[in-house]
């Protein structure tokens, strides 16, 4: 016999035997793939939905990522029904009004508490429904579902895990945790009355608990900062000054800009306003406002990373809440993500823009300043981009939408209230602190 018998077959996917069997039908696999749709497009929009009211810094960063994760397995999973000879697709129904029941109840979510159990609930249910799905389908005739479902669990579980491990931190009172309990059976009860995520389960036959949902749901437009964070509506502007004086000492101007990087999780907060608010667009649109959304946050992060690398406890710095509470309070929507274009296009200009603030790193000689710029430069070029491909067609050109963002920016100043710096000179008093020390660098071994 010729050894070439022996050549591993199918791929590698799997045995001859698990290939013969029947598994599911395409038309029973779209239903569930739709399901599992609906359900991560409803988280999708219930975090978008909670950036705001959330006050707890670290949350509302993996809120920012966990919206782009679950953008991209939307996305995936629209495209998947629509390779299964579905058209028309109708990924925008409600597949089972058990499951809205469901996520109408976690929108309900009163506390940061509540918000996170009842992801680590959803998320966990999910997991389980993919491998499900995947234990029941033919490995081989189905094996894009497998394939995309075994890449989407993964990042699920990472999820999975910051939100365990968030929980375990906050949960530190026997109280926190008879709350996340009484509010994880509270949601079972209506996962196990819709049967579970792919409605598979047995018939439930207990009571729902009373709804939450029969009070109308309010989006939270005012921004929030924990107990950490002071001063939170200080308008003094020296810090943002600061880096593109270039009589300053470049090290001086990188603190500057560690700072302007740091302030970015207002972004996150504005845009989750824009995306909340937004109702009726091609999926195309929330995937590319999740992937912003995340950017923005990772910029935070990267100026956040910057101060404590260099022993400085950022939360003292007065990260003023200003420009996501004015957007999100007095502009609409089409307002808001003007402004943020325009913010953007002027960003692009090399002599001022980005490529000046990577050039401002490197004359510090700091590396990871340099780094930080220049992945921040290359995001923002992106961004630019996303806000030509979706506000522009808006209001008709570029033009129209400068115009538009400049009557914006017109608009809030007249609504602006009078905003109290409780510490005029703080960026004077800070930088002292800082200015004899040397950067912090970390040897890659």
């Amino acid at each position: 016999m010729s050894n070439l018998n022996f050549l591993p077959k199918l791929a590698g996917v799997c045995k001859i035997t698990e290939a013969a069997v029947q598994g599911v039908s395409v038309d029973e696999n779209v239903d569930r793939l739709k399901r599992m749709h609906y359900l991560k497009k409803s988280i999708y929009e219930l975090m978008a939905s909670f950036m705001n009211r959330t006050p707890e810094w670290e949350v509302k960063g993996a809120l920012a990522l966990h919206i782009w994760l679950d953008s991209e397995h939307v996305a995936s999973l629209r495209k998947r029904v629509s390779e299964m000879r579905e058209p028309p697709l109708h990924l925008d129904k409600i597949p089972d009004e058990r499951l809205q029941r469901l996520t109408d109840e976690a929108m309900r979510a009163a506390t940061t508490i509540e918000l996170l159990s009842g992801l680590k609930l959803l998320r966990t249910a999910l997991a389980q429904a993919y491998q499900a799905y995947v234990r029941a389908t033919n490995p081989l005739n189905d094996h894009p579902s497998c394939r995309m479902l075994k890449l989407i669990k993964l990042e699920e579980e990472e999820m999975l895990t910051w939100l365990g491990d968030a929980l375990e931190v906050l949960l530190d009172t026997a109280e926190k945790r008879e709350e996340a309990e009484r509010w994880e059976d509270h949601l079972s009860a209506y996962l196990a009355a819709a049967q579970g995520v792919l409605g598979e389960l047995p018939a439930f036959a207990g009571t729902l608990p009373a709804a939450r949902s029969d009070q109308p749901f309010k989006l939270e437009l005012v921004p929030q900062r924990d107990e950490r964070f002071k001063d939170l509506y200080n308008s003094v502007l020296t810090a943002d000054e600061v880096y593109q004086d270039r009589s300053r000492d470049p090290k001086e101007r990188v603190w500057a800009l560690f700072y302007k990087r740091l302030r970015e999780m207002d972004v996150p907060e504005m845009q989750c306003s824009i995306v909340a608010q937004t109702k009726g667009k091609p999926w195309e649109y929330y995937a590319d406002m999740g992937r912003q959304i995340w950017d923005e946050a990772r910029h935070s992060m990267m100026g956040e990373v910057g101060f404590l690398m260099n022993g400085i406890d950022f939360a003292q710095l007065p990260i003023r809440v200003n420009f996501s509470y004015e957007l999100n309070t007095m502009l609409t929507p089409e307002e808001r993500h003007a402004i943020l274009y325009a913010i953007e296009f002027g960003l692009m200009p090399g002599d001022t823009g980005k490529k000046y603030e990577w050039e401002t790193a490197i004359a510090s000689g700091y590396d990871l300043a340099v780094s930080i710029q220049d992945y921040d430069w290359a995001d923002e070029v992106l961004h630019a981009q996303i806000g030509r491909k979706w506000i522009i067609p808006v209001f008709g050109g570029n033009k129209e939408t400068l115009e538009m963002a400049d009557k914006a920016w017109e608009k809030m100043a007249a609504l602006r209230g009078a905003y109290v710096s409780e510490n005029p000179d703080w960026w004077e008093q800070f930088y002292e602190t800082v200015k004899q020390k040397p950067f912090v660098s970390v040897t890659e071994s």
